[in-house]
């Protein structure tokens, strides 16, 4: 019974799985070709940057936001919800034009992404409407502080604001640090392959979600809202999406262009994130009756519903599927050999790996089709691979579950992972890993006991000259020293808005 449950799941997993991903490749139900019109000359966008503690990494964010080149006017407020870090002092070093210091403290600070967001997205509406700008105009874009943005990336997604009826474009999410460990590989295969097969099909269904990151939204269409339109639920993006449809605007998922983030390198603390987004697809189940009862289509309909609801059932499958292998290994041990060679012959064995990794191959094609260096054999690998790791979930959904049944919500910012390239450029004697053996061994016998940095730095610029090192190299990194953090912050402080 429990066997022929399995099949018949996956079997109906795998049919969907592959008529999204046709759907996502022909022709969308949800746009009438107002996308292949031309964006507003006057549409700008404004880059919302949350930040807890960013200070490694939110200097090459901002480096390679501001190096965007695109015909649409852009900015980036930082959102310092109460960090105790050098966050700040890295924001105002730059230009205040470009990049605005938006700052909380206690008690209003650290009550959540949703709320930081709702705070900032306040203060940006007053100064949009003082200056006399139409709402529907203005892009604002959630960027996480690790995200490196496709610089083709506001070019691409213009053209779907032309449809006065778009609220929001979602990017595609990639890992940047992929190739530097195998858990961000899965995680980088997870995110393509969601894409691929899932969001493209949702989007031409009508019912593409929104992410955490590289999010577009309307502003006016955030003003339809009100004063908060994100929410405190653990998934705020996927609550958001969904009011959205519902107050009958359209979202569209954006296939050409990315965002990549900073991928977890361990199990606990990838489980621990997971579990956070599990028990937020729990909070959101309650829009299913709204879903049902709106003017929606019913393939939309159908869709958020499944969609609300898949977690919960691809928990129920996974339980299934561990109860039948441990009934299966049971077996296996306990029944006399010439039976368990008869248990796996003919046809058998066939089954049971489709039975595991019946999804497989699908991963494998489209995941080759979005990073195609790796290799057939490289992918094969990681596909199945893949499947052991979807297991990650199961820990993920018991978890989550016991914790919304228990009315538990608060959650730890994940911790950056180090050495992905994305901290901050080094200063001072920070400097001396990233310099020739020979410079390194020279300075260190040369560094003096605690002096002041620029008598450090002037000893390494010598050294690095000898060494034939050019000294504007040394010059940029010293350039990007994070200034000292200023006392006594008002509660709500922002940068000039011009």
């Amino acid at each position: 019974m429990i066997q022929t449950a399995i099949v018949v799941a996956t079997a109906l997993i795998v049919a969907y799985t592959l008529a999204m991903y046709v759907k996502g490749r022909g022709k969308s139900d949800a746009d009438s070709g107002a996308d292949d019109g031309s964006a507003s000359p006057d549409l700008s966008f404004v880059f919302l940057v949350p930040c807890l503690n960013e200070e490694l990494v939110l200097g090459r964010t901002i480096d390679r936001l501001l190096a965007i080149e695109s015909d649409h006017r852009f900015a980036v407020m930082v959102i310092d919800d109460g960090s105790t870090d050098g966050t700040a002092a890295v924001t105002e070093s730059y230009d205040p034009d470009r990049v605005w210091l938006f700052q909380r403290v206690a008690p209003n600070a650290r009550q959540g992404k949703g709320e930081a967001l709702n705070a900032a997205y306040r203060h940006l509406r007053q100064h949009v409407l003082t200056a006399g700008q139409s709402p529907d105009d203005v892009v604002v874009a959630v960027m996480d502080a690790d995200g490196r943005l496709d610089p083709r990336a506001l070019d691409l997604v213009a053209p779907h604001f032309a449809d006065p009826r778009r609220a929001s474009v979602q990017i595609g999410v990639r890992i940047h640090n992929a190739s530097d460990h195998v858990v961000a590989r899965l995680q980088d295969m997870e995110f393509a392959s969601y894409t691929e097969l899932f969001q493209r099909g949702r989007s031409a269904l009508g019912s593409a979600g929104l992410g955490g990151n590289g999010q577009f939204a309307r502003l006016s269409a955030l003003m339809s809202l009100g004063d908060a339109p994100w929410s405190d639920c653990l998934t705020e993006d996927l609550e958001l999406g969904i009011e959205f449809l519902l107050g009958g605007w359209t979202n569209r998922f954006c296939h050409e262009t990315h965002v990549s983030q900073q991928g977890i390198v361990e199990m606990r603390p990838l489980i621990k994130q997971r579990t956070r987004w599990f028990q937020g697809h729990l909070q959101c189940t309650r829009f299913i009756g709204r879903i049902l009862r709106s003017d929606l289509r019913p393939w939309p309909k159908f869709d958020l519903a499944f969609h609300l609801v898949n977690p919960l059932l691809m928990l129920l499958l996974q339980t299934a599927s561990l109860v039948w292998l441990a009934r299966l290994g049971w077996l296996v041990a306990t029944q006399p050999a010439a039976d368990t060679v008869m248990m796996f012959s003919g046809v058998r064995p066939v089954l049971l790996y489709l039975l595991a990794f019946g999804l497989a191959p699908v991963v494998t094609f489209v995941y080759l089709r979005a990073e195609p260096k790796l290799g057939i054999g490289a992918g094969i690998a990681f596909a199945h691979l893949y499947i052991f790791y979807g297991y990650m979930w199961y820990f993920a959904g018991v978890r989550a579950t016991v914790r919304h049944i228990s009315r538990r919500r608060g959650w730890a910012k994940t911790a950056r992972t180090t050495g992905t390239g994305d901290e901050a450029r080094p200063t001072g004697f920070d400097v001396l890993p990233y310099l020739p053996a020979s410079v390194r061994w020279f300075a260190r016998i040369a560094e003096p006991a605690p002096t002041p940095v620029a008598r450090r730095t002037d000893a390494l610029i010598e050294l690095v000259t000898l060494d034939g090192d050019p000294i504007g190299r040394l010059d940029e990194l010293l350039a990007h020293r994070p200034a000292e953090l200023p006392a006594g912050l008002p509660a709500e402080r922002v940068g000039a808005l011009r």
